[in-house]
Parts: structure tokens; C-alpha cells; sequence
């Protein structure tokens, strides 16, 4: 099949690497173990019931404050529900693992239409937002995210079998003998053995998006034992990405991330007071009302709202 410019520049550009680069076959091994002692020396051990969960979302919250990342291990606040973004974002990422499943068998508004049928069903959330539309704003949504779906179609190349293409790939690894569970989604995983991981955003770049696949990359290397050679967010919209090949260091910082994070959910289970760290997330933070360091960045504010750029 002949491929487009932009089809033709994500195959050789993102996907090709001109040959896999190798690996150290003791790298996983290396890299669990330095968690472990980590998780240890904190007196985070196995026989414990396994009650430190962790995903990209979390370990987000807990760089940006304290006080937030304990406001979500608390479950405070209201449980999530879909809004028109979200339920947007749901629908073409659904969209997109049945287009790569299907081959590209079907035109863009049969997908997204199957996709929405699927979504209700399986997701009580997106059910309640669906039923709660029209017909015409239900169109518009199908609209929008067969818009997104022909943007990927138009950035990648059809995915043959042979890189055996996994959308959606829910990966779990547990540490301190289960007490520590990892967990999370990437959008697709490429490749057999050594794996190309991507996530799509309809957005712009946020700074936690190369975070976020460190950590897939980290969750893939102690789930298979073998690293992906890269990781990328693409931005559907532009036809870009933030692409970053796999390393040790790479590994070694999203280890980093993960152990602070869970040693900080257990000291604020030992009453530890949050750190508290005001930023953009103040918006969105449960505790806002009542958090001192919130309160001081609106009166700093030009505009009065916690949302500004800092």
C-alpha cells in the first residue's frame, strides 16, 4: 500500500528504528531491586495487604501537591463523571482501538457509532452522559471523534499484524511482595518483543505527559522483564509527538517517582501533614476551599482565580 508524507514520516520517524537497539538482560532485574530496597528501607514489606495503588494520574497529583495526592488516596471530593471533554476523549480513544482491531474495515462513523454503543454498556459514567444527550448532540460527538479518527488514519500507517498492534494493553505489576500494585492503560503498544508505547492527546503538550510514559515504560519493563525502545505522546491535531528513547535513566527516574510516591502514602497514613505545593491543580483540588496555600495564590492572582499560569 502507498503510504502518505505524514504516514510515510511516522513509520520511519517514530515507529523505525533502523535496527532495535540492545538491552542488558539484568536490566528489569536491576531496576526492581533498587525499588525494593527503596520500599524497604521505608518499611513498606511484604505480608501487608496490598493497599498502595498507583497510576500515572496519582503520581501526577503527588508532584503537584501533597495535598492533593492524599485528597485522591482519601477519595474526597465527587466520584468522576463524564463531561463533554472526557466523553469526547472516551469516545475516539474507543474509536481507535477498534479501528486498529478491525483492520480499518469500516468508514469512521460506523466505528464511532459501534464505539459509542460499546462505551454505554461498558462505562456506567459515559452511559449517564450519553443518555442525558439528544440525537443531536449524541451526532455531534460521533462527529467529533470520527474527526479525531481519520487524524490518526492520516498520521500512521496501517498497523500490519506484524507488529502486532495491542490498543489499550492493561498492564499490573506488584512490588514489596504485593503490597505496592502498579497499574496502568497505555492507547497502543507496537512491536513483539521490544515495544514502541504511544498515548494520543487531542490537546496541547502538558508538562506530565512525558511522565506518564516513563512510567508506562517502567510498568512494561517490570511486567514483561524487557523495556519498550521508545515512548511517545502524539498529538492527534498537529500530527506531532514527544517522542523519548527508552535508557536506564529514564527507567531509573520513573522508579524514582513511583517509590517517593508510595513512601509518601504511607507517612500521611502516619499523620504526616501535606506538603502543600499551590499551582494550576488548585482549580480542581477538592481542599481548595479550605487550603491555606490555595487561598494565598487567588490573592495573588490577577485575575482572582486559582487557575492562572504561575
Amino acid at each position: 500500500m502507498d503510504l502518505t508524507p505524514a504516514q510515510q514520516r511516522t513509520r520511519d520517524q517514530l515507529i523505525g528504528v533502523g535496527g532495535l537497539p540492545p538491552f542488558d538482560p539484568g536490566l528489569a532485574a536491576r531496576i526492581r531491586a533498587g525499588l525494593e530496597a527503596r520500599l524497604a528501607e521505608a518499611g513498606i514489606g511484604a505480608g501487608q495487604e496490598a493497599d498502595i495503588w498507583l497510576g500515572k494520574h496519582r503520581l501526577n497529583d503527588h508532584q503537584r501537591c501533597e495535598g492533593l495526592f492524599e485528597a485522591g488516596l482519601l477519595r474526597e471530593g465527587p466520584g468522576f463523571e463524564h463531561s463533554a471533554r472526557t466523553a469526547a476523549g472516551a469516545l475516539f480513544h474507543r474509536a481507535i482501538e477498534l479501528d486498529v482491531a478491525s483492520e480499518r474495515g469500516a468508514d469512521p462513523r460506523t466505528l464511532c457509532e459501534r464505539s459509542a454503543g460499546n462505551l454505554e454498556a461498558a462505562d456506567p459514567s459515559f452511559g449517564r452522559y450519553w443518555s442525558g444527550l439528544d440525537h443531536l448532540d449524541r451526532a455531534e460527538l460521533v462527529t467529533d471523534a470520527g474527526r479525531h479518527l481519520e487524524l490518526f488514519r492520516a498520521s500512521f500507517p496501517p498497523l500490519v499484524r506484524r507488529w502486532a498492534p495491542q490498543p489499550e494493553l492493561r498492564l499490573k505489576a506488584k512490588l514489596a511482595g504485593g503490597r505496592v500494585v502498579l497499574s496502568g492503560t497505555p492507547d497502543l503498544v507496537l512491536g513483539r518483543s521490544r515495544r514502541l508505547v504511544l498515548d494520543f492527546k487531542s490537546g496541547s503538550a502538558w508538562p506530565e505527559h512525558p511522565e506518564d510514559m516513563r512510567f508506562y515504560a517502567l510498568l512494561l519493563l517490570l511486567r514483561t522483564q524487557v523495556p519498550p525502545y521508545r515512548v511517545a505522546t502524539f498529538f492527534l491535531d498537529s500530527g506531532e509527538w514527544q517522542a523519548e528513547d527508552v535508557t536506564e535513566a529514564t527507567l531509573g527516574h520513573a522508579a524514582g517517582r513511583v517509590a517517593l510516591a508510595a513512601i509518601a502514602t504511607l507517612d500521611l497514613r502516619g499523620r504526616r501533614r501535606p506538603e502543600l505545593r499551590p499551582g494550576t491543580h488548585c482549580g480542581w483540588c477538592p481542599r481548595q476551599a479550605r487550603c491555606p496555600a490555595a487561598a494565598a495564590r487567588f490573592d495573588h492572582s490577577p485575575s482572582g482565580e486559582s487557575s492562572d499560569a504561575a
